[in-house]
């Protein structure tokens, strides 16, 4: 039933380009919407993500006469992403459903709302944690006098705070990914110091520095999130594939006990 429910909603490619560009300028509008609205507050909004600054004593500058009002204006954009982000997730996920089965959707349908959630509290756990740790470490670090630029320094807040609301999808993801049946918590555990190196790279990727420490303060989070998500697949992991796969590892081990025994015979 369910295939034949699925070729029902098949499309052609141009029908799914066509839902692609609709998609895509929905996704623009919604995003001019969330920065209009953001712009309204673009002066508080600035002054919060400063404030890590001047509770240091500093005060960043302006070094050509536009930069500060680019620099607002980049603010206010980026603001309008999170603000319009449950729209965006939504025309996003209304595209990809007609390609599931009614399982994969209803799942689809209960974490859409707690991925706008993990979204912001991972860009507020950034800002009030992670956040002004780094730039203490940064601006505080070697016998300088700093004199930051408006522009260059909300550029880093903003590549430093945003990615936290992606890494923060990780037990969501893992979520769907074990109820459909693609990954287990064996294969979590597994793979773990794959993973881990891999959280090292994507946060060389993602912070704005190079240094040691930005990337430790954001990979240190991401493992974390990796391992509640291996507790959440063991939680929620189907039944009859735990009993199936606990029976296939406990006939392993007993052959290998057997192998061990009869080798020990000759």
């Amino acid at each position: 039933m369910a295939e034949e429910e699925k070729k029902e909603n098949t499309m052609s490619l141009t029908d799914h380009l066509e839902e692609l560009r609709n998609v895509l300028i929905w996704s623009l509008v919604f995003m001019a919407i969330g920065t209009a609205i953001a712009w309204i507050w673009h002066e508080e909004l600035t002054a919060m993500l400063v404030k890590p600054l001047t509770d240091l004593g500093l005060k960043p500058v302006i070094l050509r006469p536009a930069e500060g009002f680019f620099a607002s204006l980049k603010v206010a954009f980026f603001a309008g992403l999170i603000i319009a982000s449950p729209a965006v997730f939504w025309k996003i996920w209304s595209f990809i459903v007609p390609a599931l089965y009614p399982n994969e959707r209803k799942w689809v349908y209960i974490l859409l709302p707690f991925s706008i959630l993990l979204l912001v509290t991972g860009v507020l756990f950034s800002y009030f944690t992670v956040y002004p740790l780094a730039i203490r470490f940064l601006v505080t670090f070697g016998d300088f006098t700093p004199m930051l630029s408006i522009g260059e320094y909300l550029s880093f807040a903003i590549t430093f705070i945003l990615p936290f609301g992606i890494v923060f999808q990780l037990p969501l993801v893992v979520m769907f990914l074990v109820r459909i049946g693609v990954v287990n918590h064996h294969f979590l555990k597994h793979y773990r110091r794959h993973a881990l190196i891999l959280m090292f790279v994507m946060a060389a990727i993602f912070t704005p520095t190079p240094d040691v420490i930005s990337q430790i303060l954001m990979a240190g989070p991401m493992y974390i999130l990796y391992e509640i998500s291996i507790v959440i697949a063991r939680v929620i992991e189907p039944k009859k594939k735990k009993e199936s796969e606990e029976e296939d590892t406990e006939e392993k081990e007993e052959g290998s006990k057997e192998e061990a025994i009869t080798e020990r015979k000759e």
